[in-house]
């Protein structure tokens, strides 16, 4: 009875030590598919109109592929005293300003596409916290953010990017 008890005890140490080994390797297994998706991370499609920037009539997530992708977290306060934003992805807008080549301005005018619009002066475009975002705490959201700025001049859905020298 001994033996037994002996013997089924052994199984089941050897059972839970080979069960402990093999958990690592799974783990590495998930980190490395999780640093897969993190590197490979699509961007969102989007196209928007440009008016006033010569020679381009659109502007699409291909051409600013080089651009470095910037991760800021930008909160407001509303006036009810509620806060908005989070953690915006995108692109600097002073980046993409110079990409289109528009340097000298003295503002653009973000439309959304259901025709809300506010101008940025090039002080605003150049700040450190205003983005062209792709997503915000990860849900995809391409819009036009500036942390200098109350949330009403936030531009979700941005379709239109109007320039005014």
């Amino acid at each position: 009875m001994k033996k037994k008890l002996l013997t089924l005890a052994l199984v089941m140490v050897l059972g839970v030590g080979l069960l402990g080994c093999s958990s690592p390797a799974a783990d590495s297994k998930k980190e490395e598919n999780a640093s897969k998706t993190e590197s490979q991370e699509q961007v969102a499609e989007f196209s928007i109109t440009l008016e006033g920037v010569d020679g381009k009539t659109q502007l699409t997530q291909a051409d600013l592929a080089a651009l470095p992708l910037v991760e800021k977290t930008i909160k407001m306060t509303k006036k009810d005293g509620s806060e908005t934003g989070g953690i915006f992805k995108g692109y600097a807008l002073k980046d993409v300003a110079e990409k289109l080549g528009v340097t000298d301005f003295t503002s653009i005018t973000m439309e959304a596409s259901d025709g809300y619009s506010k101008p940025y002066d090039q002080a605003t475009v150049e700040a450190e916290d205003s983005l062209l975002t792709i997503s915000l705490d990860g849900e995809e959201l391409v819009s036009v953010v500036a942390g200098s700025l109350g949330s009403s001049a936030w531009v979700q859905n941005i379709s239109k990017m109007s320039v005014v020298k």
